[in-house]
């Protein structure tokens, strides 16, 4: 079975031109009859509006949301099993001739209708290549290959300049909403070569989510890989706000609240408006689910594993970040919370030589304490969520004057699409839209929420400082309170020290403050004493 993967995966590789028309590429294509339902007739060349690439979880869910909207659909998949099974459990559900697929590449092209259209919905990484080399390989000029994978926008940018130099269109489009998204409208975020948009447009906002409007949630984000860039500052936007609710749920239980106690607080949040948000919903649903397989009636969460797993977009985005200077504390933040939580053998041998040193547990409220409490960690919360989408939109407008990928003009357009069929979905993304609407070169987002920093900031100090003392770390609301801290401050006399401390053991040099406040141009040093370390 292993040889026959390999022999199959050869046969759809793009075979070097010294070795075209020798028997192994072309013999091997043949190792295993083709079913009849992947034989491609006269009838069906041309007939199919998309094509999709890769019929696993989310492929298979994205053809049926097609199918539902009377696209006729192509697919490829490596394993023609695969293919074959898809096309007898939904032919009979659609009409006859909507559902069509074959067994190679050269046949895949013949079934679309040009300017071909074809979306990938294969593993990140070399396996996207590959099928990308294929799809050069038979594709036409002008048509359109769609790449939906959570790729590093860099990778984008490099297949959109290949793709073009063929004559080719490309558009690197993420996908929010998971499986489930991609059945029932998932958002969308294309970027890439301008004109790809107004005829790939009628295909991509009909499966896409509607919002309450009945707009749908995509939107051209810019060009090269835009789309991508948003959805890696998307993932690391959910990133940090799942954790901000993951330390709210143990800060609760720290103090007393656990199963319906704990959501009615949750809910509670909910129901005054600002914080309602698919992402407190998925807590609500954590927080009291029970554990069916012990069927004791204990709840899942006391026995589920603290190990977080991840599939790289939040780390690459903390990691761009900083390459253009942009501070992301909230986020990164988020990343290692979930690379701590990997450390698990390491924790527990920690905690059992040191643990008793380190760890101070929660006093358990009640009555008007515990009110008071819980009122002080709605702000804190309130406010982590507000610097970190800070971070995440600051992060996409510095990266976007590094990289010229036009999103920032799109900006309001692009939060508009987080409002139904992705996991940010919310109602602060309203105001934040808004913010953007009004004042395109707002300094930061923080700045249109003043009212809610007013109100909250004392409270939000005031937890942080009892979650110091005692209780699980809460690192990204901690990271958070810092931000706020420090992106507010005019003076920073911890960097004055810093700066003065570079040029006595390195001569670094310093900028002066001038009457006005503003830093000078250049460089000063002072006259230090020898210090040899």
């Amino acid at each position: 079975h292993f040889m026959l993967r390999i022999h199959r995966v050869l046969a759809h590789c793009v075979a070097p031109p010294a070795l075209r028309g020798f028997g192994g590429f072309a013999a091997m294509s043949g190792d295993k009859a083709i079913p009849l339902s992947l034989q491609v007739t006269a009838e069906q060349e041309g007939t199919a509006d998309v094509g999709i690439v890769g019929i696993g979880v989310m492929g298979s869910n994205l053809a049926l949301n097609l199918l539902g909207k009377g696209f006729t659909v192509a697919i490829w998949n490596l394993e023609l099993e695969v293919s074959e099974k898809f096309i007898s459990d939904h032919s009979q559900t659609f009409a006859e001739g909507k559902v069509i697929g074959s067994a190679t590449y050269e046949d895949f092209a013949r079934l679309l209708r040009p300017p071909r259209k074809c979306l990938i919905l294969v593993t990140a990484g070399k396996a996207t290549d590959m099928v990308i080399e294929n799809l050069m390989r038979v594709f036409s000029k002008d048509d359109i290959i769609v790449d939906t994978g959570n790729a590093h926008f860099k990778d984008q940018s490099r297949r959109a300049e290949q793709v073009e130099a063929k004559g080719l269109r490309f558009l690197g489009m993420g996908i929010s909403g998971g499986a489930e998204g991609a059945r029932k409208g998932p958002a969308f975020f294309p970027g890439g070569t301008p004109s790809v948009w107004e005829d790939i447009r009628p295909i991509v906002e009909a499966a896409a989510a509607k919002a309450s409007d009945g707009r749908p949630c995509v939107t051209m984000n810019g060009r090269g890989g835009a789309g991508s860039c948003v959805k890696m500052y998307h993932n690391a936007g959910e990133y940090a706000v799942l954790q901000i609710w993951a330390e709210a749920v143990a800060t609760l239980r720290g103090v007393g609240l656990g199963g319906d106690k704990l959501r009615q607080v949750l809910e509670s949040w909910k129901a005054r408006g600002k914080l309602d948000s698919y992402m407190l919903d998925l807590t609500c649903e954590v927080a009291t689910m029970k554990d069916a397989e012990e069927n004791d009636g204990s709840y899942l969460l006391e026995k589920t594993a603290d190990m977080i797993g991840s599939k790289g977009t939040g780390l690459w985005s903390v990691q761009v970040a900083m390459d253009v200077g942009c501070p992301v504390p909230s986020l990164a933040a988020a990343v290692l919370a979930r690379q701590m939580s990997m450390t698990r053998p390491e924790r527990l041998a920690n905690q059992g030589l040191v643990g008793d040193l380190v760890q101070s547990e929660l006093v358990q409220l009640e009555g008007l304490e515990l009110d008071k409490f819980v009122e002080d960690l709605y702000w804190a919360v309130y406010l982590s969520i507000i610097a970190s989408y800070a971070q995440m939109f600051q992060s996409l407008r510095i990266v976007d004057q590094e990289f010229k990928l036009d999103i920032t003009p799109n900006l309001p357009r692009i939060i508009s699409t987080f409002r139904a069929g992705c996991i940010l979905q919310g109602a602060l993304l309203e105001p934040m839209t808004k913010a953007f609407e009004a004042d395109p070169n707002i300094p930061n987002l923080l700045c249109a929420f003043m009212e809610e920093l007013k109100v909250g900031m004392p409270a939000f100090r005031s937890t942080m400082a009892k979650l110091a003392m005692a209780g699980e770390p809460t690192t990204v609301m901690q990271a958070s309170l810092g931000y706020l801290a420090t992106m507010t401050r005019g003076t920073m006399k911890a960097g004055q020290v810093v700066s003065l401390q570079r040029d006595v053991f390195g001569r670094h040099g310093f900028k002066r403050l001038k009457a006005d406040g503003q830093a000078t141009e250049e460089l000063h040093h002072a006259e230090w004493p020898d210090m040899i370390p």
